[in-house]
C-alpha cells in the first residue's frame, strides 16, 4: 500500500521539477527573436550613424612643409600661395619653404621668373617636394628684321630691341625719337635745342668724326634720311634748327620700333645703313572685327628744377677794370670800359661795387647819347627767365577692316609751351 501511494504523489512531482527545469533551459540558451532583431537593427543604425558623421568631418588647417627644385638642384626665392587666399610665403636659400593652408583640399601656386607656374593640390599631404621647369618663353618673340621681314629673335645672329607702340605714349612727347630715349640699350639720344630741335639718336657710339653718325630710317618700309640740320655750324653762328624730318610722325600712330644695331644688322639696305637701322612700324586697321574710334589726351607740364652755378662777382670782359676817376691811374682803364660785351670772357668789371658803365640796355638823353648805369649781380636770372613748359596732345583716328581693305586714319593736335620764351611749336598731323 505505501508503494503505491508513494508512486502516485511523488510522479507527478517529479513530471512538475523536469517540466519547470526543461522551461528554464529554453529561457536562458534561447534568446528572444524578436528582442536580437530589434537589438542588431539600433547597432546598425549607430553604426551608420557614426560612419556618416566621419566622412563630414575634414582636417583643420595644418602646415605644408617642402621644398623646390629644379635639374640643377634648389631654387630660392620661388613664391609659393595657396590659391584663392592672400596667403603666401618664399623659398629660403636652399628651396625650402613653410606654409600653413586652409583644409587638405587646398592647392599650392609655385612661381617663379624664368619658370613654368605650378599648381599642386595638398590632398592632405604635410610635406611636398616640388620641381619646377624653366621657360623660355621670352627668348622666342618674333621681332620685323630688315625689310619688314618677321623671324624669331632668337634665329637672328645680331641685335635687335624692339619697343611696343604703347610704351611710346606713357608720357606725351613732342618728338618720337625723344620717346624713346632710356628704352633702348646702347642708344644715345640727344635733343640739340628746345621744342621741334633735331633729335642725334646713335647707336653703339659713334663711328666718325666727318658725318652726324645717324642711323637709316624705315617707315613702313620706306627709306628716310633723317639728318641733324645744325652741325655744319659752331660758335655763335648757329642758325635756325627747323629740326630733322623723323619728328614730323606722331607717335600715337606708331605700332612697334625695332632697332638694328651694327652694320651687319642692315646689310640690306646698303651702306646707309653703317650707323644701323630704326624700323619704325605705323598702326592699321588689321585684325579689326569693327570699325573702332579711339580719342587720346594728354598733357605734361616741364618744370626746371636744378641750375649750374654761375659766378656772379665779375661782368663781362678780359680785364677786372676799375673806373680812372676812382683810382686815378689811367691803366686800370686800358680798354676804355668796365665790361667788353662783344667778348665771351667773363672777367670784366667788378659788379655790385658802384661801378657804372654804359651796357646794352642803358637808356638815351636827349642827343641820343647813352646814360651809364650801375654794374649789378643778377644771381637768379636763369631762375627767372625760364617758365613752366606745357605740351598738350590730344588726337582722334578711325580704323575698321573688311573682306577687301583695312584703313586707319589720325589726327593729332600738339601744342607745346616751351621752358625757354617764344620757343612754343604748334603741330597738326593727319595720317
Amino acid at each position: 500500500m505505501f508503494k503505491k501511494y508513494c508512486l502516485r504523489v511523488m510522479l507527478p512531482l517529479l513530471l512538475l521539477m523536469f517540466t519547470s527545469w526543461q522551461l528554464t533551459a529554453q529561457n536562458t540558451a534561447v534568446p528572444n527573436p524578436v528582442a536580437a532583431a530589434n537589438h542588431t537593427a539600433v547597432g546598425k543604425e549607430k553604426a551608420n550613424t557614426q560612419t556618416t558623421g566621419n566622412s563630414k568631418l575634414m582636417k583643420a588647417s595644418f602646415t605644408v612643409k617642402g621644398s623646390v627644385k629644379d635639374v640643377n638642384g634648389a631654387v630660392a626665392g620661388v613664391t609659393v600661395t595657396e590659391k584663392g587666399t592672400s596667403t603666401a610665403t618664399v623659398t629660403d636659400n636652399k628651396g625650402n619653404f613653410s606654409i600653413r593652408v586652409k583644409n587638405e583640399n587646398s592647392v599650392l601656386v609655385f612661381s617663379y621668373v624664368g619658370y613654368k607656374t605650378l599648381e599642386l593640390p595638398v590632398a592632405g599631404q604635410s610635406q611636398l617636394n616640388v620641381i619646377i621647369e624653366a621657360t623660355s618663353a621670352e627668348l622666342s618673340g618674333v621681332v620685323v628684321t630688315a625689310l619688314g621681314i618677321s623671324r624669331a629673335k632668337k634665329s637672328l645672329g645680331y641685335s635687335i630691341e624692339e619697343v611696343a607702340g604703347k610704351e611710346m605714349n606713357r608720357v606725351a612727347h613732342e618728338n618720337v625719337l625723344t620717346a624713346l630715349s632710356g628704352k633702348v640699350a646702347g642708344v644715345t639720344i640727344n635733343q640739340t635745342g628746345g621744342a621741334g630741335s633735331s633729335v642725334s639718336i646713335i647707336i653703339r657710339g659713334a663711328t666718325s668724326l666727318s658725318s652726324d653718325n645717324q642711323p637709316l630710317f624705315v617707315v613702313d618700309g620706306v627709306p628716310i634720311a633723317n639728318t641733324l640740320n645744325n652741325i655744319s655750324q659752331v660758335g655763335t653762328d648757329n642758325r635756325v634748327d627747323y629740326g630733322n624730318s623723323i619728328g614730323g610722325i606722331n607717335p600715337d600712330d606708331i605700332e612697334s620700333i625695332s632697332i638694328l644695331k651694327g652694320p651687319s644688322a642692315g646689310a640690306l639696305y646698303g651702306s646707309r645703313a653703317g650707323n644701323g637701322v630704326v624700323l619704325i612700324t605705323t598702326k592699321t586697321g588689321r585684325g579689326l572685327k569693327k570699325m573702332t574710334v579711339t580719342v587720346t589726351s594728354n598733357t605734361v607740364f616741364e618744370k626746371p628744377y636744378k641750375f649750374l652755378n654761375w659766378q656772379t662777382q665779375f661782368g663781362s670782359g678780359q680785364f677786372s677794370a676799375i673806373p680812372v676817376e676812382l683810382s686815378g691811374n689811367p691803366l686800370t682803364d686800358p680798354f676804355g670800359g668796365l665790361i667788353q660785351e662783344d667778348v665771351g670772357a667773363t672777367f670784366g668789371g667788378e659788379l655790385d661795387k658802384g661801378y657804372k658803365t654804359v651796357q646794352w640796355n642803358s637808356p638815351t638823353d636827349a642827343n641820343g647819347n647813352k646814360i651809364p648805369t650801375p654794374l649789378v649781380s643778377h644771381k637768379n636770372n636763369v631762375k627767372n627767365f625760364v617758365q613752366t613748359g606745357i605740351t598738350a596732345t590730344n588726337g582722334v583716328s578711325l580704323a575698321g577692316n573688311t573682306e577687301n581693305i583695312n584703313y586707319r586714319v589720325s589726327f593729332a593736335n600738339m601744342s607745346n609751351k616751351g621752358i625757354i620764351p617764344n620757343s612754343d611749336l604748334f603741330r597738326n598731323t593727319i595720317n
